[in-house]
Order: C-alpha cells, then structure tokens, then sequence
C-alpha cells in the first residue's frame, strides 16, 4: 500500500468520528444552530489564516521549484478564501467588529495551529506537509459523502458544495501524490510522518467538537483541597 493508503485506514475512527459527529450531521441534515456555525466559521478564519503561513513555511522548505511553487500558489489561494470569509460568510452570519476584536482561538484550534507550526518549524517539507494534509483531505471526503445532501440552509448548502466540487477533488489526489512522494523519499521518516498525520486528523476531529460544545478555555477546574 502507499503511505496515504496506509494512513488512512490507520487513522479511520477519526474519520469516521467526523462523518458522524453532531456537528457535521447537524450541518448536512439542516438543524446546526447558526450560533455553531457561527462560531466554527470564526474559529476556522484563526485557522486558515496559520494555515496559509505554515504553507509558506513549508515552501521555504522544499528543495524543488516545483514544490516551492505549489505550496506558494496553495497560500496565496487559501489568505484569498480567509479574505472571502470576512467579505461574505462573516457579514452573512452578523459578525460584529467588537466580537472580531475580542475574538480568541479555542483550545482545539490553538492547539492544533501550534501542532502545525512544531511540525514546520522542526521538521522538514514532508513532515510540514504530513501535519497539513489531513484537513483538506477529510473536507473532500465529507463533501463527496454529503454531495446529495439538502440542508436548506444557504451557509450550509454552498459549504457542501464547496468541498464536493470535482475540481476539488482533483487537487486533493495531486496531494495524495505529493505525499506519497514525500514519504518514499525518505522511507526512514515514515513512522514520523504518520505521527504528524495522526494528530491532525484527532484535531480535525477535535475542530468540530470545539463549536459543538462553544469550547472555551474556562473548562472544569477541580479544586483538590476538598477532595
């Protein structure tokens, strides 16, 4: 099997742990409330906007042009959509210049930016691209999954549609390819780069728990002096 057959089926109760979470479901079946949604797409702008500098990141890293090309084009093409997000979804969900002002990352996506970073920083390419790959990869397969889905919810329908598009698709099977090629390559760093993938796929799957639950960082504290 190739790396990303491999990892795939190591990492699938992650994956299915987002096929089926209420988020998701609630998403494609037309009941999240917008307050979720809202709060998801906040936390996903934090999101993209890291994910385009770990991107370039990862192009400072690689040591073809080839490679050095795509991860740029890939960056500039992500900031665009995040730009997108603020012009359009944010004003169509009422977000507020006071609540941007105010807005903190959530545990989840915090944690998962700095997964990123670590992983850029400290590593290579192939171990940046391990730890940035499962999030595209898992919004195709859940766009594929749901294609059919009619929420009759206007944010909901044209996010389906967005990650069911072919030519989306298309571009996930060219990453596929990418990091096939990364890890036969280096073929000692595999354990490695499954261990990027891993936790990116437990945070993607942490990612929709986080709106779910409108994760804060107050949490439960146990006071153990009465204990």
């Amino acid at each position: 099997m190739t790396f990303c057959e491999e990892i795939r089926k190591e990492t699938n109760l992650y994956w299915e742990g987002s096929f089926d979470h209420p988020f998701v479901k609630g998403l494609v079946e037309g009941t999240l409330p917008i307050e979720k949604f809202k709060f998801y797409i906040m936390q996903d702008a934090y999101y993209l906007k890291n994910y385009t500098k770990v991107l370039a990141i990862a192009a400072s890293k690689a040591t073809t042009n080839e490679d050095i090309n795509y991860f740029l084009e890939t960056a500039r093409h992500i900031n665009e959509a995040e730009l997108e997000l603020h012009r359009t979804v944010f004003q169509e969900l009422g977000v507020t210049e006071q609540e941007l002002a105010n807005f903190e990352p959530a545990p989840a996506a915090y944690n998962y930016v700095s997964h990123m970073y670590n992983a850029a920083y400290n590593g290579d390419v192939a171990e940046a691209f391990a730890a940035l790959f499962p999030c595209p990869w898992l919004y195709q397969e859940i766009g594929e999954k749901y294609k059919d889905a009619k929420p009759g919810v206007k944010l909901f329908e044209e996010w389906i549609a967005m990650y069911s598009d072919p030519d989306y698709k298309e571009k996930i099977e060219l990453q596929k390819s990418m990091m096939n090629r990364f890890a036969e390559e280096q073929p000692e760093k595999v354990a490695l780069l499954k261990s990027h993938f891993k936790k990116s796929c437990f945070y993607e799957w942490k990612f929709w728990e986080m709106p779910w639950t409108l994760e804060d960082w107050k949490g439960e504290v146990v006071n153990y002096e009465y204990i």
